[in-house]
């Protein structure tokens, strides 16, 4: 395929809404899972002030000790709340080739935990891609773009299971040879 082509690969309009259904349903359960964590932790973290009060030996150091150790719940709460209230999206646009660079979109991760992956934009010249089948506990074959950037060495990954076209166009409009 010549240099001067600009290729889009988007992914497939069906499957992307299936993996955001499962990511939405993924997302939800980890909240919940975190709220019921929260809970528990509390109530096992107070129920040492509650027996101290009824007994009547509770001193301000343990009702201190209480509240700091009160702080991982509440942290714990306050994330659970705001795994329930994410709504993850998939890009329509899985990468880009144009004559110049390669582009890619920024990807929402589906934990709160993990910093969203920003866009990027490489050079076209250095730019490799292959596709790698699926192995072990990796059920879907992946497109790997790679570039060496000084002593950094760059890799993105898309599913090649999900896209619309054929993934063999992504890596012959990089001059790679498909390996699967």
């Amino acid at each position: 395929m010549a240099a001067d082509v600009t290729v889009t690969a988007r992914y497939d309009a069906a499957k992307r809404a299936a993996v955001e259904r499962t990511l939405a349903t993924l997302v939800r359960k980890q909240g919940i899972l975190l709220l019921l964590l929260a809970v528990l932790w509390g109530m096992v973290t107070l129920l040492p002030v509650v027996a101290a009060s009824i007994v009547g030996q509770a001193s301000v150091s343990l009702f201190l000790a209480i509240a700091a150790m009160l702080v991982v719940p509440l942290a714990m709460g306050a994330l659970g709340v705001r795994q329930l209230r994410r709504r993850p999206r998939i890009p329509e646009i899985a990468v880009a080739i144009t004559p110049t660079s390669v582009q890619f979109p920024a990807i929402e991760r589906p934990s709160g935990l993990f910093p969203r992956v920003r866009a990027e934009e490489w050079a076209r010249e250095g730019t490799t891609a292959e596709i790698r089948p699926a192995s072990g506990l990796l059920r879907t074959a992946l497109v790997v773009f790679a570039r060496q950037d000084g002593r950094k060495r760059r890799r993105r990954t898309v599913s090649a299971e999900n896209l619309a076209i054929d993934p063999r166009i992504l890596v012959d409009a990089l001059g790679g040879r498909p390996s699967a």
